[in-house]
């Protein structure tokens, strides 16, 4: 007999040491490589703009190569201050339906690890703003063949893809591309900067603005769910910043001012599927539109936050499951189906990961479904039925409101 009493064993992840952004990142830049600073088709981790300008990367480098690259990623920074971004530049001579067959640039990609969003901006133009979107959405497919999944694509949609008259711009809900949108909003004063910029569209401000919200928020929400430290005393979240004199005013990427934008351009930009960038009247400040994806308004995948939802939760299951794998199914003797232990085992596992997505409002709930009338010997998948419960989005309110002679 000893006088050891009660052995006491640490455990972790209790009570976590708090969750790292949901979002990974990645702005694909074009541009041309710096001897000594900067290599093509590399995977340079960003942590503050200052690790731009290590690369030779600068407000200066812009101006004389005039390019945007900095300006972008200075826009990220300025709105997702507390992330950090990832940052491949390509010969800028490639198109954004291209980038799926640059196996280098593939390469880069892949050594991301978790990366889920990624931003196109300073291309060659494609033939079509149609070809470029789907361009990205085959490269996406073939990424998720190995289970890499990417919510989001956020392609520059130049002034060069867009006609004089909205009416007759691209129609991107009939791409069938569901994990990439189309930036158009611009900043008129860096368009006025220099005459290359003219037809640019702001990925960056879109970038920073998708990474600072959480994954079930909307890219258009006037207000966010947790503000970086600075503007946490603000009433809202806009891309206007006075002092730096960044979004005094917004337009088109074809030069079209927000403000000659009329309610039926507006709800024509929606149905056609662009992100766009304006103001509410009587309020200040300038917000992006919406977040919708290239794809159908009916389907369960026409916004951004969906995506990133249902990728969140493909990437918990997967992960949760992978230890099962080749490990012993007990069969219920009398059925040979498998073992109610099983089944509990299984479901208990996936519930409890898939629980810190509800506690976080990524969704309102979830359901989990393991049939139990199948084989426990069997070398088919087993199947599981996993179904989530969206929170909706406020796009408008109508309010009735009126006199009367007493309450």
């Amino acid at each position: 007999m000893t006088f050891i009493g009660a052995q006491i064993s640490k455990l972790d992840g209790g009570l976590g040491g708090g969750e790292t952004s949901a979002r990974i990142a990645v702005l694909v830049a074009g541009g041309t490589a710096i001897a000594g600073k900067l290599e093509l088709n590399r995977a340079y981790e960003l942590l503050q703009i200052e690790d731009s300008e290590t690369l030779g990367i600068t407000a200066d480098s812009d101006a004389t190569n005039q390019k945007l690259t900095y300006y972008h990623l200075s826009e990220i920074f300025r709105l997702s201050p507390e992330t950090r971004v990832h940052l491949i530049v390509v010969p800028d001579t490639t198109k954004a339906s291209e980038l799926k067959g640059l196996t280098a640039f593939i390469t880069a990609l892949r050594s991301i690890q978790g990366v889920n969003t990624v931003g196109i901006a300073g291309l060659t133009n494609d033939t079509g703003v149609d070809v470029a979107v789907q361009g990205m959405q085959l490269l996406i497919d073939d990424l998720a063949k190995d289970y890499i999944y990417i919510d989001s694509v956020l392609i520059e949609g130049k002034g060069a893809y867009l006609d004089d008259d909205i009416v007759d711009f691209p129609d991107l809900r009939g791409l069938d591309s569901e994990n990439v949108s189309v930036v158009i909003g611009q900043d008129p004063s860096i368009a006025a900067m220099d005459a290359a910029y003219a037809e640019h569209a702001a990925v960056g401000s879109a970038l920073g603005m998708l990474m600072v919200r959480a994954i079930h928020e909307n890219l258009g929400s006037v207000d966010i769910e947790v503000k970086p430290r600075a503007r946490k005393a603000e009433k809202d979240y806009t891309l206007t910043d006075t002092k730096l004199k960044r979004w005094l005013s917004a337009s088109l990427s074809n030069g079209m001012t927000s403000e000659s934008l009329s309610a039926a351009d507006q709800r024509k930009l929606d149905e056609l599927g662009y992100i766009y960038v304006g103001s509410f009247a009587g309020y200040g400040g300038y917000f992006f539109s919406n977040s919708p994806t290239c794809t159908e308004e009916g389907s369960d995948y026409c916004l951004i936050e969906r995506n990133a939802i249902w990728n969140r939760a493909a990437r918990i299951i997967r992960e949760t499951l992978i230890p099962r794998i080749r490990s012993k199914v007990q069969a219920d003797p009398s059925t040979g189906y498998i073992k109610n232990t099983t089944i509990t085992d299984w479901d208990g596992r996936v519930r409890k990961a898939l629980d810190p997505m509800k506690s976080a409002g990524n969704v309102a709930d979830f359901d989990i479904y393991i049939n139990p009338n199948q084989e426990a010997v069997s070398t088919k998948p087993f199947n599981i039925k996993v179904q989530l419960v969206a929170d909706g989005i406020v796009h408008e309110f109508e309010v009735d409101l009126g006199y009367t002679k007493s309450i």
